[in-house]
């Protein structure tokens, strides 16, 4: 999805805003000011219009953060650490920085946001019944409705929708693997997300169904992709269940001195070898960080001659390190984290690498571990 905007900090959760919820924003406003609003209460003047459409908006995503917030905070009572919440164009996504630890964890986080959803709905409906200024019985009537079905539609056991996550939850407990669990429910919310495409096309063809049967089949696309990664990404956990670090390091990884010129990296070893990551030793031994083609590339070649490697080279202390006896798994969602093509591998405190491991050998022994039905 790519980076957003930040807006600020909640409850000790960063906030963002995706561009692509800008179009969302703007669609929501434009509907409501110029078609619904204008069919149920006519009479009104444009300005009304456009300021309760506006407010309905707002409002809205204000609900949509509810719902995600309600995830972060169950995922944080339960120790997961929450990375962020960003609002986009098909919502909002929470980012947690680790799976849950068991089922029951798994089905309370999914379950928060629908049901938040749900109580903000039926709040808004109540409200509704009781106000007698139009206006904003107009807004909450409508955010009533909408939350109720955002709520509704999160719990279509579709992974990765929250009911796709409480059907992971309860196969995880009959059958105690979380793996198998995620690519059953992944699988299940493909099937969703193309039942979601099909019916979109066929709300699309109806008179006056255009724009929302479109949408929903966006709706049915984006959860397909979002089922077959997750697919993926199980197939790859599956494929390196119970491998180590050690099993895939390289034990005698390149390595050159902090003193040596940038020319001489480029000349001697990068131009006449298959290498494009080296450690950077000192000469007891001691790592002293890692150096690597994006660095060279980092500065003008006019300067190669008088640079050093250790001008260039990220220093031990920015470095992200494993140790040998940790998942490969573990290692490979580092290296994704961090944007990095290579960990060095440290076996204790003194800084002396014992090796290096690296995403392109990662997915070597992935691939070979699936050819073989490892």
């Amino acid at each position: 999805m790519g980076p957003g905007w930040k807006i600020g900090r909640l409850a000790g959760i960063d906030l963002a805003i995706h561009p692509s919820w800008l179009v969302i924003a703007f669609l929501i406003t434009y509907s409501l000011a110029e078609s619904q609003f204008p069919r149920q209460f006519p009479g009104w003047t444009t300005t009304q219009y456009w300021l309760v459409a506006g407010g309905t908006a707002l409002l809205f995503f204000g609900s949509v953060l509810a719902h995600e917030l309600s995830h972060a905070l169950v995922a944080t009572r339960f120790g997961l650490k929450v990375d962020g919440i960003t609002l986009f164009i098909f919502g909002g996504a929470t980012s947690i920085d680790s799976d849950s630890r068991t089922p029951r964890e798994e089905a309370l986080i999914a379950l928060a946001g629908p049901a938040t959803s749900l109580a903000i709905g039926f709040a808004f409906l109540g409200v509704d019944l009781v106000v007698t200024q139009p206006q904003l019985g107009a807004l909450a009537g409508w955010l009533g409705v909408i939350n109720i079905a955002l709520g509704a539609f999160n719990l279509i056991p579709g992974f990765p929708m929250d009911g796709g996550r409480v059907l992971r939850a309860l196969l995880w407990r009959l059958r105690g693997d979380r793996l198998v669990a995620t690519r059953n429910a992944a699988m299940v919310g493909r099937i969703t997300a193309y039942l979601l495409i099909a019916i979109g096309v066929f709300i699309a063809l109806q008179p006056g169904g255009l724009f929302s049967g479109i949408w929903l089949a966006l709706i049915g696309w984006f959860l397909s992709n979002a089922a077959e990664a997750t697919m993926a990404q199980a197939g790859v956990e599956r494929s390196l269940r119970g491998v180590r670090v050690r099993d895939a390091m390289d034990l005698d990884p390149p390595a050159v001195s902090p003193n040596e010129s940038v020319a001489d990296l480029v000349q001697e070893r990068m131009l006449r070898g298959e290498d494009r990551s080296f450690l950077v030793r000192h000469p007891d031994g001691g790592l002293a960080g890692v150096v690597t083609l994006k660095d060279v590339r980092g500065i003008a070649r006019e300067e190669w001659p008088g640079a050093r490697v250790t001008d260039i080279m990220t220093r031990y202390a920015e470095l992200a390190t494993i140790r040998p006896e940790e998942p490969l798994a573990d290692a490979l969602r580092l290296i994704q984290e961090r944007e990095v093509g290579q960990l060095p591998v440290l076996a204790d405190s003194d800084r002396v690498p014992v090796g290096m491991v690296t995403r392109r050998g990662i997915l070597r022994l992935i691939d070979a571990r699936m050819k073989l039905g490892l």
